[in-house]
């Protein structure tokens, strides 16, 4: 197990500084200071743009893109609605009991490489 750096006694030396920058003469001033910093801070996080005004610049290229996405899966069914492309070069069910199956294929050992080959080739 790995050991910690945390070193979880005292520092003194970071105690006199955080207690000299939070304490002073006059405590008013400090927390004046203070509320100022975090009223910057949230002004700066906040942008001045509340959400709808985010979203309204957005609107309209997601409107585009969404009008283009369905155009496109429009056209995508509207072609597979057509019917299959027929071809001359369709190939042979492999379920349809019309197909002969070679005989080099139906033995109980594995086929010669070669005759496989060559039956495929047409040799």
């Amino acid at each position: 197990m790995k050991a910690s750096p945390f070193d979880h006694r005292q520092d003194r030396e970071l105690g006199e500084a955080l207690r000299s920058a939070l304490t002073g003469q006059n405590e008013a001033e400090f927390v004046r200071r203070v509320v100022d910093a975090a009223v910057d801070i949230q002004q700066l996080q906040a942008g001045g743009d509340e959400w709808w005004e985010i979203l309204n610049v957005w609107a309209r290229p997601g409107l585009a893109a969404a009008a283009i996405g369905t155009i496109a899966a429009a056209a995508l069914w509207w072609s597979g609605s057509r019917g299959p492309i027929e071809s001359s070069t369709a190939l042979a069910d492999p379920l349809q009991a019309s197909v002969e199956i070679p005989a080099a294929f139906l033995a109980s050992e594995a086929p010669d490489l070669n005759e496989v080959l060559a039956l495929e080739l047409g040799n």
